[in-house]
């Protein structure tokens, strides 16, 4: 079934919004061009009002609307801006967010949350004293792979789960031009990458495990920061087996899901990286529908069958930001869920210095 980009009660034109929000970009890297302002511009009742860029204009293009700006005190002095994204290097996400909340700003941060416990404890606890909004863009949740595996578990298609696997495999055997990705700074490496949304996937599926252990490697030539790691969480019935690699030429299965009645194996978490990539743009009902030869299979006694993807859909996210700010709705992605994808970080870093498994009861 297709999922329109907004509820229709947003896009009829006799419909007057509460209030058109006003949001800053504060890069306008990868993560703003693809994930955030596309998002942001397609909305009705969000305006994209102002994008960080120091030096270049590139932005100007596709949002000739928008303000450039050159330094982050524009954004948040600005009292016309009502929330700042705060999408910039992983280091710098406390300061930046903690700076935008001091203003009186809603922050949404991109993941990960923060490179510390401690930072996120301190930002959340700041948003609570000035009543302000806070979120995580942990878009993995509204991935077509991470809803279909969803439905399937809802619905006990594969019976009692024994092991659930994702990972990202990418090749690029050489470390990129983002120095603060490829210098030993806090917050770098994959584990922070992309361990942020594999470990928030299980996390949101199946709550705390009981114990992670986790092996952390730098494996190309001249790397400095984890290029690739393992991690296994502990369930009372199952494990979660989460990686990512950097030399991975051939990429094996997203998904593969174990039970004890069926199986099911889905090569491509989401096409929406790419369509957006492409400038594919999020404005009609089906436009990241996947192709049905794509689908993942369901393996049983009855042998395989092509089970429907369910699909992706980023937009939700900055929708339900719109309505918990002016309407009042629960937040779905909540600043002290990310922050225990914090932790979980922490302790598979704990783990792989230790070079043992941490039980969670245990971890410092």
């Amino acid at each position: 079934m297709a999922h329109a980009p907004w509820p229709e009660n947003l896009i009829r034109e006799d419909v007057i919004l509460p209030k058109v929000l006003n949001l800053a970009l504060a890069s306008y890297g990868m993560s703003g061009r693809i994930f955030h302002a596309p998002f942001i511009h397609q909305h009705p009742g969000l305006k994209l009002h102002s994008i960080l860029e120091r030096t270049a204009s590139h932005s100007r293009e596709r949002y000739p609307d928008a303000k450039i700006v050159r330094d982050f005190a524009s954004l948040i002095d600005n009292p016309d801006i009502d929330l700042v994204v705060v999408n910039t290097p992983n280091y710098l996400h406390y300061p930046m967010a903690h700076a935008a909340l001091e203003a009186g700003k809603h922050v949404i941060v991109e993941k990960p949350f923060t490179v510390s416990v401690d930072e996120g404890k301190a930002l959340i606890d700041l948003a609570n004293q000035r009543q302000l909004m806070l979120s995580v863009y942990h878009n993995r949740r509204l991935q077509s792979g991470h809803l279909t595996v969803r439905e399937l578990l809802d619905k006990g298609e594969l019976g009692q789960l024994n092991t659930f696997a994702t990972h990202i495999d990418r090749y690029r055997p050489q470390p990129g031009p983002k120095k603060w990705k490829e210098e030993p700074n806090p917050g770098a490496g994959l584990l922070y990458d992309l361990g942020s949304h594999l470990l928030d996937e299980a996390a949101m599926l199946f709550g705390l495990p009981q114990a992670v252990t986790a092996d952390l490697r730098c494996e190309r030539d001249q790397s400095q920061v984890c290029d690739y790691f393992h991690l296994r969480l502990d369930y009372p019935h199952h494990k979660c087996l989460l990686s990512a690699s950097m030399l991975a030429r051939a990429p094996g299965p997203a998904y593969v899901l174990h039970g004890d009645r069926a199986s099911f194996v889905k090569q491509g978490a989401d096409i929406q990286e790419s369509l957006l990539a492409a400038g594919t743009l999020p404005d009609s009902d089906n436009w990241c529908q996947e192709e049905p030869q794509y689908w993942g299979l369901l393996y049983s006694d009855e042998g395989s069958t092509a089970y429907p993807t369910i699909d992706g859909r980023y937009q939700d996210y900055y929708h339900n930001i719109y309505r918990h700010l002016t309407e009042g709705a629960p937040l779905n992605t909540l600043a002290e869920q990310a922050l225990v994808t914090v932790g979980l970080i922490e302790i598979a870093e704990h783990s792989a210095r230790e070079k043992r498994t941490i039980e969670l009861g245990t971890a410092p």
